[in-house]
């Protein structure tokens, strides 16, 4: 009997002790650097590199030709983009179908926390005195941290989860009383027209009314509201959370492990929460949710949510993504307080702290507009960022990349990127360029990297974003979804696919 114990216990101990030490390689490394941001510093193989090895760990799907393909970088100094993994591979890497990167914060710390979506969400940071990146775990029963970290006074990272962007919602082809029809009816059909009348001009109005039922296109679009009302009819609600990176950043974790979170709790049931953004005092947490488009706040003194109500009431799905309600995907406080964000017809609003309210600038963010259509849609925000002088660059959900001077009152339409929608992300570089991914959900178009510079107004097409290391590795990115600025002035760009990684770019 104590020997077969003995035999059992042999091999537990030293697979315990092998991934121990793997994981403490994580943040502890016996030899040092005086370089104090690592990743500045890289090396490249001196051999020629080979045209067909597959280096391990990489999908079939990921091409690794490196003559003749088809797809193409324009950075001309190629060792400026590295990427890391999501954690150390084969001990807590975050898994794959799990690592979409749909949020990144800088801290104050000087650390760079992102979060990800898919079948679960994790917490992740980078830390640039190791050059690595850790999982701090995954956040309980949540799927998803859409555009939504931030930073307190005190340097607490708050999270706000949602459901996951990249979840397919199913749809239906009929309405209600139709036996292909499974979905629980959850808008009254029976003044559904009421509902949408105002989404649509008077000539349809009135063809509505003379019929007694919705046209076209604008049953269709009821029928998706319908859809995603039952997508979220069965979810709680997405929770807000505090890290504390004091406490916990130094803990290794392994995958199943849980991050160190205090539950603040649901600002809004049966909503995602879809953007976060912080005061400049550090002490008011600002939120939007999906698919209500409720915009929030948590005083984090006073531990209290306050609803404000919707920020846009008309229900659109102006696109490109089909089964999204068209609903502003970011926020951002100016210097003053004031917090901006896109509405009703692609108005630039902002909630003023002072009358608590939620006013609009008389502006409008930049969208394609065709004035000939019958139906009323328009673009949304999709992401925001600020340059020292506290200029705010933005970017439409058609491509447009804009500048709001709020001490001006002062919006101008920079130009659009490329032909397909969506400027994804983006971020003001050290040198006070803004650095912008481009690009819709598709395979056909992936996404691209640009810079602008406000010195001149020009644009410059930097291509696709390729990690090449060849012959150890050669990753090429093609959807992304967040980005941020490091102290340094490194760029960190967040990939958004089923395996995922923290693309870096040094301007």
């Amino acid at each position: 009997m104590t020997n077969c114990r003995k035999k059992t216990l042999i091999p537990t101990v030293i697979i315990f002790l092998s991934l121990f030490v793997m994981a403490s390689l994580l943040f502890a490394d016996f030899a040092k650097t005086e370089v104090k941001n690592p990743q500045q510093v890289g090396l490249q193989n001196p051999g020629p590199p080979s045209v067909n090895e597959i280096p391990a760990g990489h999908s079939a799907t990921t091409s690794l030709i490196t003559i003749g393909d088809f797809a193409r970088t324009r950075i001309k100094n190629r060792q400026r983009v590295d990427l890391r993994n999501l954690g150390l591979s084969l001990v807590n890497e975050i898994p794959t179908n799990s690592s979409a990167i749909t949020s990144l914060l800088a801290a104050s710390n000087g650390k760079v926390y992102g979060g990800t979506s898919g079948e679960q969400a994790y917490l992740f940071m980078f830390d640039p005195g190791i050059n690595k990146v850790r999982h701090l775990g995954k956040v309980k029963d949540q799927a998803g941290i859409h555009h939504a970290l931030a930073e307190d006074k005190n340097g607490c990272i708050y999270i706000g989860t949602s459901k996951s962007i990249l979840d397919e919602i199913k749809m239906h082809q009929y309405g209600p009383d139709h036996p292909s029809n499974p979905t629980e009816d959850l808008i009254d059909w029976r003044n559904v027209e009421t509902d949408f009348e105002h989404s649509y001009p008077d000539h349809v109005r009135y063809e509505m009314n003379q019929s007694g039922a919705a046209i076209g296109y604008q049953y269709l679009d009821m029928i998706l509201w319908n859809d995603i009302k039952n997508h979220f009819k069965d979810y709680p609600g997405g929770h807000l959370y505090r890290y504390n990176p004091k406490k916990s950043d130094r803990r290794v974790k392994l995958p199943d492990m849980e991050c160190e979170l205090e539950d603040l709790g649901i600002p809004v049931p049966k909503n995602s929460i879809y953007a976060l953004t912080v005061s400049p005092e550090g002490d008011v947490i600002y939120g939007l949710t999906y698919p209500d488009g409720h915009f929030f706040i948590y005083d984090i003194t006073g531990k209290k949510f306050k609803d404000m109500g919707e920020i846009d009431k008309d229900v659109t799905f102006h696109g490109p993504e089909r089964h999204w309600r068209s609903l502003p995907r970011a926020l951002i406080c100016d210097d003053s307080g004031r917090v901006y964000t896109s509405s009703t017809d692609g108005a630039l609003v902002y909630y003023c702290p002072h009358s608590e309210k939620i006013l609009s600038t008389g502006l409008a963010i930049p969208s394609d507009r065709y004035h000939a259509h019958i139906s009323i849609d328009y673009a949304v925000v999709e992401y925001f960022a600020k340059d020292s002088s506290g200029l705010i660059y933005g970017g439409s959900s058609d491509g447009y990349l804009f500048s709001f001077n709020p001490n001006k009152t002062e919006l101008i339409n920079l130009g659009k990127l490329r032909v397909p929608r969506r400027l994804r992300c983006l971020a003001v570089g050290k040198d006070g360029k803004v650095y912008m991914i481009a690009g819709e959900r598709m395979t056909s178009r992936p996404c691209q990297f640009y810079s602008y510079n406000p010195q001149n107004g020009g644009f410059q097409d930097l291509g696709l974003l390729i990690a090449d290391r060849s012959p150890h590795y050669r990753w090429r990115g093609y959807q992304f979804d967040c980005m941020t600025t490091g102290n340094d002035g490194t760029i960190f760009i967040g990939e958004s696919e089923y395996r995922s990684h923290l693309f870096i770019y040094i301007p």
